[in-house]
């Protein structure tokens, strides 16, 4: 696509009237040559119709892209022949500076954490994530077992469980033999015999030999008072803090086994019956000595008529492992690549291991399933599938280099091209090196979306080449034209240089806009694929070129084109391999398109379809979830699958922060909140430590609640965070000092609150949990920070900005192609014409993502910004085509002549990028899926509306053609003089009413 530089001729307008009318007097004179004059009453009528061309149509708009064109070619034809004539000094060049780029890779990074990628950097959520990193750092990993069958409440379930638990136990990993032991979070466990019957409770108790393991029984089954369900508020505090100190400390490994206080004895024997008796009976973990509710561990709960469980499907299976912070400082460390934390290397080979376990005992189970989701498991398994589907972008490339080895050359032995083409796809890959080597040096990490960067560049960079060629083709097969490469190669860059900056400019202009965006993941691929497309379009302009010219070389000395060391003599090519198909049809096509019948049917046709388009976009809808980048056959999208089956009512955690608050006083505000949480409406469950503490204290006749001031809280504070009531909130602080159990708590800098949201699974619920809970928050009366978070306020964070940055980087790419497009074409009809075009393909792909299932997020997103660039390639390159035609102002007529000049190298260029993606089609990759359905769709609509809404469109309405300023005695495709006296109407009709193809 590109102006031509025929109507930027500096020629004296009045000297060429002149020879124009003498022209015409000397034709009239000799009409034995079967010349004509021209139809100067028909040139009138034309005038009043069309405009005055030579005229009128010289503007401020026209002369600035004349001035840009007459540039650009010359500096291309300069380019071409420097390239041509140093041609292993331009290929060394560009292996050089490809090398060094390569060097950038160096410092490549991949990013593949959800919060670094799919949500503002500036966001709510990353400052709190910020303040908790520094505030409650965790050193935590949760690996989670989820079983499921038809009733997990049966003996052979629970056994199961034990052997799991007995082989994640025994697992061992490296070197040092690491094992559970060696990397459980460990609490405290009260001693005890979990299935001794219980004995009857004493009346007075004496504290000099008091027996808590009787006590710990009964509380075990429900038996004891509630004022005796905690030692604390039995045993003086001296004494509890004793017992406290000699608990042994056990790994913190939860499950439904607890309940029998993993003897495997007990296990091995149990019963159906007695599993269901007690799952309702049982309240205390026989593991941990504490009250526990065991049936939050089960997922599709029945119950009978009284209220009581019968049966479950699933169920939960947790170990809490620990960092190596030693292991760290040492430098044995890997990063998690799904949290970006730094985990000791013993640990994650022990977490690989335990999936390794609980997928191998699930194998064995057959009605049994065992669903493993690991720490680890998120990073591990979105960086294998970065690299896993590189098998279909290879299966793209052999595709492509066969299409373009068919396409770049001709059907026999001699004119195929085959090392061109892989020269050409090998340029490709150089931009490739290069796009990632030179962001790796700025620091801009590599993310799941980039993936599909190399097969675009394929597709861009095969374009390039189909319009160099073209250009290649034009230049030596014109009456006249120069046998020295040299000067072809600069012909050709002269007509193809500018063709390919605008497609590339436009391009690479569209991306550098959307890299303004606040989406990361969106920022990197746009400053990836500016780079790169860049680095194609250099790329092809000399690597490619100089291999154009050796590739002719071989050629006119008939060499094989696979064995360049075979030369065949006396050949002559097949008749059948000299005819362009594409072409031909082009021919055929034209001519039943323009007819009125069918364009009556063309516009009638895609007013429907624009239609169909709008209503089908109006049901397209925002949502984003990282879990779509999990491959849907690997085990972690079961699990995740499972979760959601059989925990539907589990919402999404959270936690409420607080800082430098003041204690006890905001006491009373902090109590209202929680108040105001439950009834809001959008919070299922709030579990606050100082609600707790309140019923806690209540057991203690001698404190007055309404009198208590901030040294009785600190005071009971460290207490109650020591006993079986508060321990479970301890990691819910952050204190000044190390807290002991026969001291005050120290003062307390920070601390939070839990709660659980409301099932919100549709982005509008989302966002009104979202508000709700952050006004709540917001309002609550006291000094200090205060802020709400959970890990699901990243993706619903970006549900909300999502679909106004998709609104925004489809205006301004589309601004940025249209002033492209305006000031190249130079002609503000033409240019309106092309983007009703480009944005009936966009709303046109819009509604095909509804009907394909797909929605409104980060991936679709960059896809819909490109396609923009791929529609404007087609129909910007009719619409040229169309003002180039000379000679007539039929506007049929000129919309023919343009189709059948650029329509096959406009479909190449579509097929060919339908090539390039065809077999993501079969990939598991979310991202993959999704640029094969949108580009699926914007080559299909583009092509449509560029090979035949728009030529139907202009062959009604089109523009004038460009005022030719070319002098009337010089050939149009080289400008050299020539002697009008030996050229026949036949020859100037085919120099005028004639499209050559300088802009493919």
């Amino acid at each position: 696509m590109g102006v031509g530089g025929r109507g930027c001729a500096s020629e004296n307008k009045k000297e060429a009237e002149a020879a124009a009318n003498s022209e015409g007097a000397s034709e009239k004179r000799s009409s034995d040559t079967h010349t004509t004059t021209v139809d100067v009453e028909a040139e009138r009528n034309d005038a009043k119709r069309y405009g005055d061309v030579s005229k009128n149509d010289r503007s401020y708009l026209t002369d600035l892209s004349c001035v840009i064109t007459k540039t650009l070619e010359d500096a291309f034809e300069s380019h071409g022949r420097f390239v041509a004539a140093h041609p292993f000094a331009v290929v060394g060049l560009c292996l050089f500076v490809t090398s060094i780029c390569s060097l950038g890779i160096m410092s490549f990074e991949t990013e593949l954490r959800p919060f670094r990628l799919w949500i503002p950097q500036h966001s709510e959520f990353i400052k709190v994530l910020n303040w908790q990193a520094e505030n409650f750092p965790s050193s935590y990993r949760q690996q989670i077992a989820i079983w499921e069958a038809d009733n997990v409440l049966t003996a052979r379930v629970m056994q199961q469980m034990l052997r799991l638990h007995n082989t994640v136990k025994d697992t061992t990993v490296g070197p040092n033999a690491t094992s559970w032991e060696d990397l459980c979070v460990r609490v405290p466990s009260m001693p005890m015999n979990s299935h001794a019957a219980p004995e009857e409770e004493e009346e007075e108790v004496d504290y000099d030999s008091f027996d808590y393991g009787s006590l710990i029984r009964k509380r075990r089954s429900g038996s004891a008072e509630d004022e005796a369900s905690d030692l604390s508020l039995v045993l003086p505090r001296d004494q509890y803090c004793r017992i406290l100190d000699s608990m042994p400390s056990i790994c913190l490994e939860t499950s439904l086994l607890e309940i029998w206080g993993l003897d495997e004895d007990v296990i091995m024997n149990l019963t159906d019956e007695q599993v269901v008796k007690d799952i309702n009976e049982v309240k205390l973990s026989g593991v941990f000595g504490f009250r526990s509710d065991f049936t939050k561990y089960l997922g599709s709960i029945t119950y009978d008529e009284r209220g009581r469980v019968v049966s479950a499907k699933a169920a939960t299976h947790v170990w809490i492992t620990l960092v190596d912070d030693q292991a760290i400082k040492r430098g044995d460390f890997v990063v998690d690549k799904g949290s970006g934390e730094p985990v000791d290397t013993a640990g994650m080979d022990w977490e690989r291991a335990w999936i390794q376990s609980v997928l191998e005992v699930s194998s064995e189970l057959g009605d049994v399933t065992a669903y493993a989701q690991a720490a680890s498991s998120f990073g591990e398994i979105s960086d294998n599938n970065i690299w896993g589907d590189v098998k279909w972008l290879m299966g793209g490339i052999c595709i492509m280099i066969s299409f373009v080895n068919m396409t770049l050359g001709k059907r026999n032995l001699v004119q195929q091209r085959p090392l061109l083409a892989f020269m050409g796809i090998m340029s490709v890959g150089q931009s490739v090196v290069i796009a990632y080597g030179v962001c790796s040096v700025f620091g801009i990490s590599y993310t799941p979306v980039n993936s599909i960067l190399p097969i675009l560049l394929l597709g861009l960079g095969v374009d390039d080449m189909f319009v160099i060629m073209a250009a290649w083709e034009s230049a030596g097969n014109h009456k006249g034209a120069s046998a020295d490469l040299v000067e072809r190669a600069a012909k050709t860059m002269r007509h193809a240089g500018v063709a390919i900056t605008v497609t590339s400019l436009t391009d690479v202009t569209a991306f550098a806009v959307g890299a303004s965006t606040d989406l990361p993941a969106l920022r990197s691929f746009c400053v990836y694929a500016s780079v790169g497309i860049f680095a194609v379009y250099v790329l092809q302009a000399t690597f490619f070129l100089v291999w154009l010219v050796i590739d002719q070389k071989r050629l006119e000395g008939n060499r094989n084109g696979f064995f360049w060391c075979i030369v065949h003599r006396d050949w002559k090519p097949w008749a059948c391999s000299q005819r362009d198909l594409m072409a031909d049809a082009f021919k055929c096509l034209s001519k039943c398109l323009l007819s009125m019948q069918v364009r009556i049917f063309i516009l009638i046709f895609t007013g429907a379809l624009m239609a169909i388009s709008i209503l089908t976009t109006l049901n397209l809808h925002q949502e984003f979830n990282p879990m779509w980048f999990i491959p849907q056959e690997s085990y972690l999208y079961k699990s995740f699958e499972a979760m959601k089956l059989h925990f539907p009512e589990n919402g999404e955690k959270g936690y409420i922060y607080f800082s430098n608050v003041t204690l006890p006083d905001d006491l009373v505000h902090l109590n209202k909140l929680v108040d105001d949480l439950k009834s809001s409406g959008v919070v299922t469950d709030v579990n606050a430590w100082f609600s707790a503490l309140d019923s806690y204290l209540s057991h203690i006749p001698e404190i007055d609640k309404t009198t208590i001031d901030y040294s009785l809280l600190q005071d009971k504070l460290s207490i109650f965070l020591q006993s079986s009531s508060g321990a479970s909130y301890r990691n819910d602080f952050a204190v000044n000092g190390q807290l002991e159990c026969l001291s005050p708590a120290p003062p307390v800098s920070s601390f939070r609150i839990s709660i659980t949201h409301k099932p919100a699974p549709s982005p509008k619920e989302q966002s009104v949990v979202l508000g709700t809970v952050k006004s709540l928050v917001a309002g609550v009366p006291i000094q200090g920070y205060r802020a709400a978070w959970a890990q699901a306020y990243s993706i619903w964070e970006t549900n909300v900005v999502v679909g106004a940055e998709l609104c925004r980087n489809i205006f301004l790419a589309g601004a940025v192609v249209g002033i492209v497009t305006l000031i190249l074409l130079a002609s503000l009809w033409a240019s309106i014409l092309v983007l009703v075009c480009v944005a009936s393909t966009v709303i046109g792909v819009c509604g095909t993502m509804w009907l394909w299932g797909l929605t409104i997020d980060t991936v679709s997103c960059i896809a819909l910004v490109l396609a923009i660039g791929m529609s404007v390639d087609y129909a910007a390159h009719i619409a040229h085509a169309f003002l180039s035609v000379k000679g007539t102002n039929d506007r049929k007529e000129r919309a023919r002549i343009a189709l059948e000049g650029v329509g096959s190298a406009v479909l190449q260029g579509g097929v060919s990028t339908l090539l390039a993606f065809v077999m993501l089609a079969w990939s598991s990759s979310h991202v993959f899926v999704t640029f094969f359905k949108v580009f699926t769709a914007a080559s299909v609509l583009g092509l449509y509306y560029g090979l035949v809404f728009l030529p139907v469109t202009l062959s009604f309405v089109g523009p004038a053609p460009y005022r030719d300023t070319t002098p009337a005695d010089s050939d149009p495709a080289t400008g050299k003089k020539m002697d009008m006296n030996n050229v026949t109407k036949e020859s100037k009709d085919s120099s005028n009413l004639e499209y050559l193809p300088d802009m493919v």
